[in-house]
């Protein structure tokens, strides 16, 4: 499969409001402009979000503009224990309020404070700061998590068209950041360090249609050798023939695989889930632990409902020079997501 790799800035959307160059490229090199939308003002979702994870804890933080309204999320949850702290502030029409950045590359900060909730995410360079002090049913909530990028890191960024005129999604996922900090939850405190744990970065801007459900496959981990190993995958979400989601990290390098195939029990998550890529290059087997499930919802017909689906990963990936790496019990997930909105 010939897959069209974007090698230098381009602008994303043409004239029209439609992905000009469908594509990937393992650096920024789309330019998004808001203004450059021609669809529904009111159709237009941009957000950023953090996932922080180690052999025992995951940490989300998000902060989202999907026009129609807005919001700011935290939770915590204790994949051992199944216990959850979550909590969330919710704004109704923003419609680009929140100033979403256009670009991830330059330093920034995202906020949103609002009476007892508190969140703040500085990006500076090769690092980014995430801060939140709030409150849940369980108690007070304060977190306070580095990430750093290591040097020359490659990434995944894509613009995927969909068949509705004036719909795209530029999408960047960034993996195998280092993560270092902490989680106090009540009485409880969670210690991230740098052997363990890692984050991962969901950066999006887009106009979608209503219904929309994908597969999203993410994590990172050592390898025995000491180098830090990480895959992206996914698929269902618009129109990708030029190219697949599916990408390897090594040692801060990007290796694109093909297309994967997913064998599953459809009625049960909690059965092993199999992996196997056209290319014979990704063959993973899941064995699941945790389902994170979530579901938003409301009467049938707005929100989401998803099964982030968390577990043991076994097998193999090779990659683009044909060194196979054996990868035993790594951490990291699976989702099926099914969207309305």
């Amino acid at each position: 499969m010939l897959q069209n790799e974007i090698k230098a800035k381009e602008n994303l959307l043409d004239s029209d409001g439609n992905v000009a160059n469908p594509g990937y490229c393992v650096k920024s090199n789309y330019i998004y402009k808001r203004k450059d939308i021609k669809a529904n003002p009111l159709r237009i979702k941009e957000w950023n979000f953090y996932q922080i994870s180690d052999d025992r804890y995951t940490v989300q933080m998000n902060i989202f503009d999907i026009s129609m309204g807005g919001a700011a999320t935290f939770a915590l949850f204790d994949r051992q224990t199944r216990e959850r702290f979550e909590t969330m502030h919710v704004d109704l029409l923003t419609l680009g309020r929140y100033k979403m950045p256009e670009c991830d590359e330059i330093d920034h900060i995202i906020s949103k404070k609002s009476g007892g909730f508190d969140m703040k995410i500085d990006v500076v360079k090769n690092k980014r700061y995430l801060t939140f002090a709030g409150k849940c049913k369980k108690g007070k909530i304060k977190a306070d998590i580095e990430l750093t990028l290591p040097e020359n890191l490659e990434y995944l960024v894509m613009a995927v068209p969909f068949k509705e005129d004036k719909h795209f999604y530029l999408n960047k996922k960034m993996n195998c950041m280092k993560a270092k900090g902490y989680v106090k939850c009540g009485d409880r405190v969670m210690q991230f360090n740098e052997e363990k744990a890692f984050g991962v970065l969901d950066w999006g801007r887009g106009v979608w249609p209503y219904k929309c459900d994908w597969y999203w496959g993410n994590g990172s981990a050592y390898l025995p050798d000491g180098k830090v190993f990480g895959f992206e995958i996914g698929w269902g979400f618009g129109e990708m023939t030029a190219f697949t989601e599916n990408t390897l990290f090594y040692d801060g390098k990007a290796h694109k695989i093909e297309n994967l195939t997913l064998k599953k029990d459809e009625n049960d998550y909690m059965k092993p889930w199999v992996f196997t890529s056209s290319d014979g290059r990704f063959e993973m087997t899941m064995t699941p632990e945790f389902d994170n499930y979530t579901s938003s919802r409301v009467l049938g017909v707005i929100g989401n409902r998803c099964h982030q689906v968390y577990g043991k990963w076994n097998g193999y990936v090779i990659l683009d020079d044909g060194t196979k790496l054996e990868i035993k019990d790594m951490t990291a997930f699976c989702e099926h997501s099914d969207n309305r909105w």
